[in-house]
């Protein structure tokens, strides 16, 4: 992509006394609503890299450090997911007013998915990477393992869990070692107060019950890496599962971080999902699958 100089805003706010960051980055006037992009446990608002810079050729780009992420105020575990999803009606009411295509990944899959459905009159398209509407046991158990290591102070092998829990090692995966060595190198540089916010966040999405049933109208496109060991294709599926009109597919090549596997590919997805292009025939992604509350088309 042409380099291109862009123009931000940043919008510090005040929500419920714990204050947190937005961000606005002015695209070049692609004609796509606003773009906002609501990410996992280890992705702050400066963060999104090759995804924001080709997004913003198609869109302003909105990212957010929600309480509890990155520069914002630590958020304590009773505070639940209706609080992040009203903290970011907050930000929006004042940078986005309009309608707005929507990202969740992972962790903010779950507020993005929340807030579509408070507002959904505001949200154009929804995508949702690596996400699930609920925990299950088994992940429950390797989820609270990581707390314990990391209330432990066993930083070593809470690194190696954290790591194990999002990559899957196997073959095929791209940028496998890369990625590896990036997001070890985030782990392993944490805070005391970035440890505090994991434990927080973590507690959160462990005391979360899940959505409350009620079908998402908007339209959505859930996806996951192939690979993903956490938010795995089953999980990711019964998610979509739960809309009313949703698509889903699996990208090849990547696992749970996929966003920093396949970038391109998850950009390219995105801008066809949000302009109401046709899904089929793409080389990087399975079939879609266009899912109408439970049934797979």
């Amino acid at each position: 992509m042409t380099a291109m100089t862009t123009r931000q805003e940043i919008v510090p706010l005040t929500f419920g006394g714990f204050a947190y960051e937005g961000r606005k980055v002015y695209g070049s006037g692609g004609g796509l609503e606003p773009v906002v992009l609501v990410g996992g446990a280890f992705q702050h608002k400066d963060a999104w890299g090759r995804i924001e810079r080709e997004l913003l050729a198609e869109a302003d780009v909105i990212t957010v450090d929600l309480p509890g992420w990155g520069t914002a105020d630590r958020l304590p575990p009773e505070y639940g997911v209706d609080f992040l999803a009203g903290a970011l009606d907050h930000l929006l009411d004042h940078v986005a007013p309009g309608p707005v295509h929507m990202v969740g990944a992972s962790y903010g899959s779950g507020v993005a998915h929340r807030w579509a459905q408070l507002r959904p009159e505001r949200v154009r398209r929804l995508l949702l990477v690596g996400t699930m509407s609920h925990v299950t046991g088994r992940l429950r158990q390797r989820i609270s393992r990581s707390v314990e290591l990391a209330e432990q102070g066993r930083h070593e092998e809470f690194t190696a869990e954290v790591l194990d829990l999002m990559l899957s090692g196997q073959p095929g995966v791209r940028r496998q070692a890369a990625v590896r060595r990036c997001v070890g190198g985030l782990v392993n540089t944490m805070t005391d107060a970035d440890v505090a916010k994991y434990l927080d966040n973590t507690r959160r999405l462990l005391d979360h019950p899940g959505d409350d049933g009620s079908v998402l109208p908007v339209p959505v496109l859930v996806t996951t890496g192939e690979h993903d060991p956490l938010t795995t294709p089953r999980l990711s599926r019964e998610a979509a599962a739960r809309c009313a009109d949703a698509r889903f597919t699996t990208i090849h090549g990547a696992d749970h971080l996929v966003h920093l596997e396949r970038p391109a590919e998850i950009v390219d997805l995105a801008l066809r999902f949000f302009a109401g292009q046709p899904l089929s025939g793409l080389p990087y992604c399975a079939p879609v699958e266009h899912v109408v509350c439970g049934v797979a088309r």
